[in-house]
């Protein structure tokens, strides 16, 4: 039965490929160049940052005369005969009816369906997770060893994919000791597991000491992924003037040589961001989180309303139904959503431990992501493992109130029914009213706390100033690489303030305020700090009544902290929503000649 619902979804999947030729682009094209340059040199690019495992399979199609079409195949292949793992484990999990419908389900995924024409690796890590869960739930009770050596070897083949996967293979002891084994067994065949996958890993790691000249496991570009999740101009999202701020901030520029170097500054950045405001660190969270969970719209982005993936006719047929099928697809996850969330009220209500435990795999999944970076398309990885609880969800809707009626449950039984229904509508209802409302208190959060990070130069050389907020909130405090802007307020003045440590000695500083309205005022003021006590506070020249004025001015400085403070005054009559933003950019600061 797991062997046919894989060859629907297949066939499925592969129908999607013919009828909608979508065109590789961005990091999907980039896997085709790199298989091709290995290909043709026998090594990857020096650019190349990512792990090997899926440039290696598009290296082979190639070698075997494949084009993208062949490419493809790979993602509709692998996506397709993850059909049967999830057969597999409601099956062994629940039963056969819940293993029916979970298989069900994920075969006519319409997401799951549209990502099969994308060369990325998500589709492909989501089918080797859950492969890798199947093997382990399918031999663990009679070949509990066996089990522990092939998780790993499968989680380690992920690991080559998507180096997120590395860390999951130590989740494997909560499988077994929910599996009734105890706590040495469990850690022994854990163990074996992570050592297996550690094996599956060990060429990467030795070719990582031969380039690199130290020995590691996952890829180069984990700091830089930190960075982009953590920068507070964007809220976590990529922009180019990232690469400015951590090109002139660091010495470095974002994905390029010398990468490990870069890679670790990447990371200390990211470090020191999240400490500077951890309120705002927090919401930021929250919003990864939303972009990975909330919605699956976003993944018909790539491939069909990305520009340039389709030809003109093809996407002006999907333009023309956008509005449908993203109903559809979002409507779909939500069913799924709530399918999975009584499944998982059934599944805890009847002590099934082992499927509870393997609930700790998407939640690592959606923790790693939402701290470090998100995309929706992330999120297939965990979507995933949701199929077989609502399969169970849906057998017990289906099933439960016909046994009721027909007078076959007991009065236990009864009492459990009823149990699991109050529970799973409550649960619903929580996730669907709450998690909202905990997006919406996250913006909230970022939006007083909102700071910025922009590049400044002190002395002869650049580096990373961090402007936060000197008034009530919310904030009003919006960066870019080279500029802190305000949003004056109707009522109250608004500022942001920023500080260097400095030697002692005579500065000069200069800056350029810009506005949209000549009636703003703004004013930039220097606090002269040793340790926390001001020694003095000195207000820099900057014309008023002009859209753009210039900052230049000596100060003496004793030595210590130099504090800037940057204020906009209030434009009273105006409506808040209609305020332009004052900038201050190109803070200098220099030793005088």
């Amino acid at each position: 039965m797991g062997l046919l619902f894989a060859a629907i979804a297949t066939a499925l999947r592969l129908t999607w490929v013919l009828l909608v030729p979508s065109r590789p682009v961005g990091d999907f094209a980039l896997y085709l160049e790199s298989a091709a340059y290995l290909l043709e040199h026998g090594a990857f690019d020096s650019e190349f940052i990512y792990m090997p495992g899926y440039v290696l399979l598009l290296a082979a199609v190639q070698a075997l005369g494949g084009g993208v079409l062949c490419a493809k195949l790979v993602g509709v292949v692998l996506s397709g005969a993850a059909a049967w793992p999830v057969f597999g484990i409601a099956t062994r999990l629940f039963d056969r009816r819940a293993g029916v419908i979970a298989a069900t389900l994920y075969t006519l995924w319409p997401a799951g369906i549209a990502v099969a024409s994308v060369t990325g690796t998500d589709m492909p890590t989501a089918a080797l997770l859950i492969t890798a869960t199947y093997l382990l739930v399918c031999l663990g009770d009679q070949r509990p060893w066996r089990a522990a050596v092939l998780f790993g070897l499968v989680l380690g083949l992920a690991a080559t994919v998507r180096a997120v996967a590395v860390p999951l293979a130590a989740l494997a002891v909560f499988y077994w000791l929910a599996a009734g084994a105890r706590l040495p067994a469990a850690l022994a065949r854990t163990a074996a597991g992570c050592a297996v996958a550690a094996l599956v890993l060990l060429p990467w790691g030795i070719r990582n000491q031969r380039v690199y000249g130290e020995f590691f496991l996952t890829d180069s570009h984990g700091g830089h992924t930190a960075l982009v999740g953590s920068n507070p101009n964007s809220d976590g999202v990529y922009t180019r003037s990232l690469n400015q701020i951590f090109w002139k901030g660091t010495g470095y520029k974002l994905f390029d040589p010398p990468h490990r170097a870069s890679d670790r500054a990447a990371y200390q950045l990211a470090r020191s961001w999240a400490a500077f405001e951890p309120a705002f660190a927090l919401g930021l969270v929250v919003a990864k989180a939303d972009r990975l969970l909330t919605l699956e719209r976003p993944l018909l982005y790539w491939p069909v309303y990305r520009q340039g993936v389709l030809p003109d006719g093809a996407r002006a047929w999907f333009d023309a139904h956008r509005g449908d099928l993203e109903r559809l697809v979002d409507g779909c996850w939500y069913f799924l959503v709530a399918a999975a969330a009584i499944g998982f009220v059934v599944a805890l209500s009847r002590r099934h431990w082992r499927a509870l435990a393997l609930t700790l795999i998407p939640l690592a999944l959606t923790a790693l992501y939402a701290s470090f970076f998100s995309e929706v398309r992330y999120h297939l990885a965990i979507a995933i493992f949701i199929f077989p609880f609502a399969g169970l969800a849906l057998r017990t809707l289906i099933d439960g109130p016909g046994e009721l009626f027909a007078g076959r449950l007991n009065r236990r039984d009864r009492r459990r029914l009823a149990r699991e229904l109050l529970g799973s509508l409550a649960v619903v209802i929580l996730i669907f009213v709450g998690w909202p409302r905990l997006v919406s208190a996250g913006a909230a959060i970022r939006d007083r706390h909102r700071w910025a990070a922009t590049v400044c130069t002190v002395g002869d050389r650049s580096q990373v100033c961090s402007w936060r907020a000197a008034t009530p909130p919310p904030s009003p405090v919006r960066g870019v690489w080279n500029g802190v802007g305000l949003r004056p307020r109707a009522d109250s003045e608004v500022a942001a303030v920023t500080a260097l440590p400095l030697a002692a000695g005579q500065y000069r500083i200069t800056a350029t305020i810009d506005s949209a309205l000549p009636s703003i005022e703004p004013s930039v003021d220097v606090t002269l700090r040793t340790g926390s006590n001001a020694v003095a506070e000195v207000a820099l020249p900057a014309p008023a009544g002009a859209p753009a004025a210039s900052v230049d001015a000596i100060v003496d400085h004793p030595g210590g902290l130099l504090e800037f403070r940057f204020a906009a005054a209030p434009i009273p009559g105006r409506p808040t929503s209609d305020f332009p933003s004052v900038w201050l950019s190109d803070l200098a600061v220099r030793v005088k000649d």
